[in-house]
């Protein structure tokens, strides 16, 4: 099953097993729309990589011997270059509209993807301030969005 999802981690994409013999591969829309179509198709082919890994019991199932050996072979047969990590950062950071900055002495600022207080019990015991919202998205990032 593939989904475009809203994912609010780093990745660009995500892969498992649900448990029922299927594999869910998650791609990170906002992120994805963001770069080349190329770009998506290099990320599907990587969580690809993964579910093959999983079908076939691969005693690795991450980035290993047989992950790599998989990206040399589709590279040779097609010229797509599949990477273990994305490079992109400053898409990533373009995601982060919703922002919170403290209250206290350190006057920290947080940018997130979500719309969620950063988790405050660690702060509030360091600093003693308490997070507030001072940014929201009014619309999409600035870079033109594509259709997937």
């Amino acid at each position: 099953m593939l989904k475009l999802h809203i994912l609010s981690s780093r990745a660009a994409g995500l892969c498992w097993p649900d448990g029922n013999g299927n594999y869910i591969v998650r791609l990170n829309k906002p992120l994805l729309e963001q770069r080349p179509r190329r770009n998506t198709a290099e990320i599907l082919l990587h969580e690809m990589i993964h579910v093959y890994q999983f079908v076939t019991c691969a005693r690795d199932l991450d980035h290993g011997a047989s992950f790599q050996y998989h990206c040399r072979r589709i590279k040779k047969l097609t010229g797509v270059k599949i990477t273990t990590y994305h490079q992109f950062h400053k898409e990533y950071d373009e995601l982060k509209r919703h922002w919170w900055i403290c209250q206290g002495p350190c006057g920290e600022l947080v940018r997130r993807t979500m719309n969620r207080p950063p988790c405050t019990k660690a702060h509030k015991r360091k600093c003693g301030g308490d997070f507030v919202k001072i940014q929201e998205p009014n619309e999409s990032p600035a870079k033109k969005k594509r259709k997937i």
